[in-house]
């Protein structure tokens, strides 16, 4: 009779409508407010003494992270009424969000995606059920249930830990528990290391699934000449220049590739980083070394640019953010600058977690009309969009609009590293100015040969940047027709909204354990309130067995959870 009454117990635990309700919005608000009343006072107090500084001793307030407040100094956002009524502050310098949309990580204080904000989503971004929950062979019991709040409640709590301080500074490391409570109740979605990764399958923990959660666009990672390339360069170079570009870390392998990306966009000249992060951060910083510059970035622009501003902050920069895309709001902030500051425009060329292709004519305008400069990073665009696989500024026609493209290898060109083409002087320029350059070791010769091959194949086999096109357009296509919002996505990344943290990784647990589908989920604070997705992207070596495999889940997953 007990054996019979557990059953019962878990078949109604584990009903689409009790699973709704456990991961239902307002009930996961309450159980955070209720749970985190603790930390939420100890914040009130904290404060409360600031304000109390402040009236005795005149402190400028507290630096907003507009990563975690989508209405901090955005050029062009609307304001919410709370925001209206709120009574103006003295004006503060705002720090830099260290997240992007597109970032797939996990970020675990306030100032953390991304992307990436964002986001890509995301900066990233954790939270769950319980070993017998629901993902796995149903929602689990009461208790379990009961144990998902808390977990809510701990990862909403993250940002009021990061603002813990003292005299140990390790104090708020002690008192991190979220990320071993999750992966005590195998809800932890990141960091899992893969057995083997084959492109569109990979092999975790000993069993094989698909992956959706990869940025191998072009599935070069194990074409036989990028191999070839890679093996040959060991055998010749070496694994390592064991120095920086500035002393003995150039080689000719590194001008080699650097000459084909420059023709190959059709600019003067190329230079080769370490890696992708590391193009933003220096080309940035460098360029925006004092008190008369001004770094104009759209809100959701990936992590790599938000800590290329804070770099250039302590120089005496300033940074403003327009809103999402939105050329008049850019227009708007440009047109506020002084005439004695210089302005540095950068965007994302494809936003890494929305999938969404940048307004870039409209941007061009503007930035042409002000007399400013423009950056875009297309490291989610090379490849994948504009003749040849291009990226942004060729889809639009406007390679010779845009002053500095710059990307990374460890998307299409299957290495890691990364790359910025523009003008010969001003690329001259950072090379002698970058710290983060001039003192990083030097891209190892393996992975700058795998790249030049991969460039090469890209261009020998375009059947590749076709075959991707096709099978991410299949997938939207369906995913909408089956009910899932998207967004605007118009490229190999495809976000499905969901809106909810738990639910969202809830949803993650499902597809990997009951379907053996690999996705990445993006949530707070990698990506704003109430645009936590499951985040997809799709290769050329994506088989239709792959992507209606994935329908099938994601259609019955969905379902489950109450999201269509």
């Amino acid at each position: 009779m007990k054996d019979r009454l557990v059953d019962q117990a878990k078949k109604l635990t584990s009903s689409g409508v009790v699973v709704r309700v456990v991961s239902n919005d307002r009930v996961m608000r309450l159980a955070t407010g209720v749970m985190d009343a603790k930390n939420r006072l100890r914040a009130a107090r904290e404060r409360a003494a600031e304000a109390w500084d402040i009236l005795l001793n005149g402190h400028a307030l507290p630096n907003i992270d507009p990563s975690l407040d989508d209405e901090a100094g955005v050029h062009g956002a609307t304001p919410s009424r709370a925001a209206a009524r709120r009574p103006a502050a003295p004006a503060a310098p705002a720090a830099p969000a260290a997240s992007g949309a597109g970032l797939s990580v996990v970020e675990e204080t306030a100032s953390s995606e991304a992307p990436r904000e964002r986001g890509a989503a995301s900066r990233p971004h954790v939270n769950g059920v319980g070993s017998n929950g629901a993902g796995s062979n149903g929602a689990g019991t009461y208790v379990a249930a009961a144990a998902e709040q808390q977990l809510a409640t701990q990862m909403a709590a993250r940002t009021s830990l990061a603002r813990i301080g003292g005299r140990d500074v390790f104090e708020k490391a002690y008192k991190f528990m979220t990320a071993d409570n999750a992966r005590a109740m195998g809800v932890y979605p990141f960091f899992r290391p893969l057995d083997f990764n084959n492109g569109p399958e990979a092999q975790l923990e000993g069993r094989t699934v698909i992956m959706l959660g990869s940025n191998n666009y072009l599935g070069l990672t194990t074409h036989p000449k990028v191999r070839e390339a890679a093996r040959n360069a060991i055998d010749k170079y070496g694994t390592s220049m064991t120095g920086s570009r500035l002393v003995n870390g150039s080689m000719r392998l590194h001008n080699e590739l650097e000459q084909k990306l420059a023709a190959y966009h059709g600019k003067e000249a190329g230079l080769v980083f370490t890696t992708g992060y590391q193009v933003n951060i220096a080309t940035i910083s460098a360029l925006l070394s004092n008190k008369r510059s001004v770094a104009m970035i759209d809100k959701d622009d990936h992590a790599s640019i938000y800590d290329g501003v804070r770099l250039a902050q302590a120089a005496g920069a300033r940074m403003v953010r327009y809103k999402h895309s939105d050329p008049a709001a850019l227009d708007s902030a440009l047109s506020e600058i002084a005439d004695t500051e210089g302005a540095l425009v950068i965007t994302d060329g494809v936003f890494s977690a929305q999938g969404e292709i940048a307004s870039l004519p409209g941007i061009v305008e503007v930035v042409k009309k002000h007399k400013a400069r423009l950056l875009v990073d297309d490291a989610h665009a090379l490849g994948v969009i504009g003749p040849g696989g291009r990226g942004t500024a060729a889809h639009f026609g406007l390679g010779k609009e845009v002053d500095l493209i710059g990307g990374t290898f460890s998307k299409s060109l299957a290495s890691i590293g990364g790359w910025l083409v523009g003008e010969r002087k001003v690329l001259d320029y950072i090379q002698h100015f970058a710290y983060s350059f001039l003192f990083a070791a030097s891209a190892a010769p393996p992975c700058v040969a795998a790249a030049m091959a991969s460039l090469e194949v890209m261009q020998e086999e375009p059947w590749r940047q076709e075959k991707l096109r096709e099978n991410f357009t299949y997938m939207r296509t369906e995913l909408q027709r089956l009910g899932f919002e998207l967004g605007k996505t118009e490229t190999a990344v495809i976000p499905i909204y969901i809106r909810d943290d738990l639910k969202t990784v809830m949803m993650w647990k499902s597809l990997l354990d009951d379907y053996s589908l690999y996705v990445n989920p993006f949530i707070t604070p990698g990506v704003p309130p109430k645009q936590q997705v499951l985040r997809t992207s799709y290769m050329a070596t994506h088989e239709r067995k792959h992507l209606d495999h994935a329908l099938e889940a994601f259609e019955k997953v969905g379902k489950k959870f109450g999201v269509i």
